[in-house]
């Protein structure tokens, strides 16, 4: 161990831990509310269910409890996560996590379970920001909702991938715009007229014109 820094150890705890966990865990999984405490470490310490972490103390040259996570291999080689515990007033995060973490590398379980209580909001805050974890249903044991939380290999796999950006939509083509109608009014100056007919230079074709009718004589007096 090296001066300056922290130093932290996992192991299987044992039936002698009983007094230190009990001493000081502050608040877990299974009594999130502080109503209650765990009476009794001592059984799931003695059939290795037990992980606990500890956080080693220099002025005193001693071994402290910072968390534990209580957990059972089942023979389908799914992981029944019982119970969880840190230190202090409310559960800290990065003990839960660490915790789980050593429990996974340690069993290497193809799924797990956990069960959380319905109102503790910070227990949940921690189990959905872990990849893999997610609602699979909740029951009612009195007198308390307990939600069930299911973790796989698949789910933790997915959630780990970065997330595909949305296609580009094409954008739709615009219909044509029809041509201005013309506005009724007086012609301007400098709008085009057609061209006037002209009639060609030349003799006047034949029976283009009828002659006129004879004068009368008595009118020429």
């Amino acid at each position: 161990m090296e001066e300056g820094r922290l130093a932290y150890r996992v192991r299987t705890a044992e039936a002698a831990d009983d007094a230190a966990l009990r001493r000081g865990i502050g608040t877990t999984l299974a009594h999130p509310d502080h109503t209650g405490r765990r009476e009794s470490y001592r059984g799931a310490a003695s059939r290795g269910d037990i992980l606990v972490l500890e956080r080693y103390d220099r002025p005193s040259h001693e071994w402290h409890v910072a968390g534990f996570i209580e957990c059972h291999m089942r023979v389908d080689d799914n992981l029944s996560i019982r119970d969880v515990g840190t230190t202090g007033e409310e559960p800290q995060t990065a003990v839960v996590r660490y915790l789980l973490d050593q429990a996974f590398n340690s069993f290497r379980p193809t799924g797990a379970q956990v069960k959380i209580r319905r109102d503790a909001r910070i227990w949940l805050e921690i189990f959905q920001s872990i990849p893999g974890f997610y609602l699979d249903g909740e029951e009612y044991r009195r007198p308390h909702y307990w939600t069930i939380w299911q973790w796989d290999r698949q789910h933790a796999a997915a959630a780990q991938q970065p997330a595909q950006p949305a296609p580009r939509e094409r954008p739709t083509p615009r219909a044509p715009t029809p041509p201005p109608r013309p506005t009724a009014g007086p012609v301007r100056q400098n709008a085009a007229m057609p061209p006037r007919r002209r009639r060609p230079n030349g003799p006047r074709p034949p029976g283009a014109r009828p002659d006129r009718p004879p004068r009368r004589p008595d009118a020429a007096r």
